[in-house]
């Protein structure tokens, strides 16, 4: 019978992700290898490297400074597209823009191989170009796994798919290591975007909008889709038309999800870049090896959770609502507890064992967000998503905030850490108030609203001649019914 299609979906969007978010990491150690300014930090795994002084090594004498543009740049284009990318998954082909982002980006690594060595307004024009065409890739998946994931499966689906995420930084800083150290300097950035490329190329041959335009979906699997599946229109200027943008703007569950998000992206940004420097401050220490180890840990419970609560909600021991509100509550809630507890910790130890403890408990809360777009409303996924990863602006806000107050003693930790965890620990309680897992009424299925307008539109015909209006309320609506058939 072979391998279940939507499993197929799951592994390559694993496999999307792993490279898509692994070009971040790949560029970061490049830059810090190629930048004469820096002492090579990045590459420090591999003591020896064998490229030093040859045709196969490249020092550049720019500052450290002007690869923090690079990034800026980055991210730039890759905000720009949040939302209009749900857009464009609502109105073109979701599966097709998620590969296009993983070609187009994977080719752009290519060129910045070839090219990088020549100018400094390239790499920026060219890290601005992947940051553009990689910010749709979230609000496309969305749209994907409306489409894919039984509703019985969609929190494990999310989760095996965005485990690649989380897991992208650990692997691309052992191969871009090695390779830069022992084949050339920009090796990294020739597998990674030849990987990019392949894979785009198997993603456009084997994954299909929807169940139901793959011709090689086993019974079984018919079976379940027609059980379980969400059963969106396929993408067309008519559901992209019909986007219902006031009730989604006016939605607390949706602001309830951004709100999150926000948050989640602060805390996010402070454990990535301002937690090596709490650990330098306060203990006079590095954090090593914590600063790999987390995601995986994390990448690990957005899987357990994932399966944990969708047979929770499989065996009606639980709603939706509650699962969704659970994942938040456990991981979130959690995270953003220990991140203050951070400020108040006197022993290094302690401090490492907690923060590994609250990235990985974190993991329940991703399960839960990332899946949460799907259930609010599986035609406009994409959308809801663009929105909500919109609140990655949380990270500017957090890098602005730990700017101002840090200082290097204990005091100014405390309280950066403890504005942090408050901020995201009010958010949760927010979501646990607000947020739902059930389909919400404007998103209900099109043909709905078809009906609605159809039997306004024969109340006014009827009221405009003067002629009395059937009644029609013993029918449970079903001349409205009979109409759209």
């Amino acid at each position: 019978m072979g391998c279940p299609k939507r499993a197929i979906v799951v592994l390559l969007s694993f496999l999307g992700f792993l490279v898509l978010f692994g070009f971040r990491t790949v560029f970061t150690m490049v830059m810090v290898y190629v930048i004469k300014d820096n002492d090579n930090d990045g590459v420090t795994l591999f003591k020896e490297c064998t490229i030093n002084g040859t045709d196969y090594d490249l020092q550049l004498d720019w500052s450290v400074s002007t690869s923090q543009y690079f990034n800026t740049a980055y991210f730039v284009g890759y905000v720009i597209t949040q939302l209009p990318g749900g857009f464009l998954a609502v109105r073109f082909s979701a599966t097709k823009i998620f590969g296009g982002s993983i070609f187009k980006s994977g080719s752009c690594f290519v060129t910045l191989a070839f090219t990088m060595k020549y100018s400094r307004i390239i790499v920026f024009v060219i890290r601005f170009i992947q940051g553009f065409v990689e910010g749709v890739c979230q609000p496309a998946m969305s749209s994907i796994v409306s489409a894919w994931a039984p509703k019985s499966e969609r929190a494990r689906i999310v989760g095996l798919s965005y485990s690649g995420l989380y897991l992208s930084t650990s692997l691309a800083s052992v191969v871009t290591g090695a390779a830069t150290c022992y084949v050339s300097w920009h090796a990294g950035l020739f597998i990674y975007g030849i990987l990019g490329i392949i894979l785009s190329l198997v993603w456009f041959a084997v994954v299909y909008d929807s169940p139901e335009k793959n011709p090689h979906l086993s019974e079984k699997e018919q079976t379940i889709f027609e059980r379980e599946g969400s059963k969106i229109k396929i993408a067309s200027a008519d559901v992209a038309k019909n986007i219902p943008w006031k009730s989604i703007l006016t939605s607390l569950p949706v602001w309830a999800l951004l709100l999150t998000n926000v948050t989640r992206s602060w805390v996010f940004a402070t454990i990535v870049m301002e937690i090596p420097q709490y650990f330098a401050d306060v203990f006079g220490l590095n954090i090593g090896f914590l600063t790999s180890f987390p995601p995986v840990l994390m990448a690990v419970f957005i899987i357990f959770g994932g399966v944990l609560m969708d047979e929770l909600i499989k065996k009606e021991k639980i709603s939706t609502t509650v699962g969704r509100k659970l994942s938040i509550c456990i991981g979130f809630g959690s995270e953003a507890a220990i991140i203050i507890v951070l400020g108040f910790v006197k022993s290094y130890t302690v401090a490492s064992i907690l923060l590994v403890i609250g990235e990985g408990f974190a993991g329940f809360g991703i399960a839960g967000y990332k899946v949460n777009p799907v259930d609010l409303a599986p035609q406009y996924a994409s959308v809801l998503a663009g929105l909500v990863t919109s609140g990655v602006f949380g990270a500017i806000v957090s890098t602005a905030i730990a700017g101002a107050l840090r200082q290097k003693n204990a005091e100014s930790w405390q309280k950066i850490l403890v504005i942090t965890g408050s901020v995201h620990l009010f958010a949760v309680i927010i979501y646990a108030i607000f947020g739902s897992g059930k389909q919400q009424e404007w998103a209900q299925p099109a043909y709905e609203k078809l009906v609605t307008a159809k039997s306004e539109r024969k109340q006014t015909t009827y009221e405009s001649t003067n002629e009395p209006f059937p009644d029609t309320s013993s029918q449970n609506g079903c001349v409205g019914l009979h109409i759209f058939k």
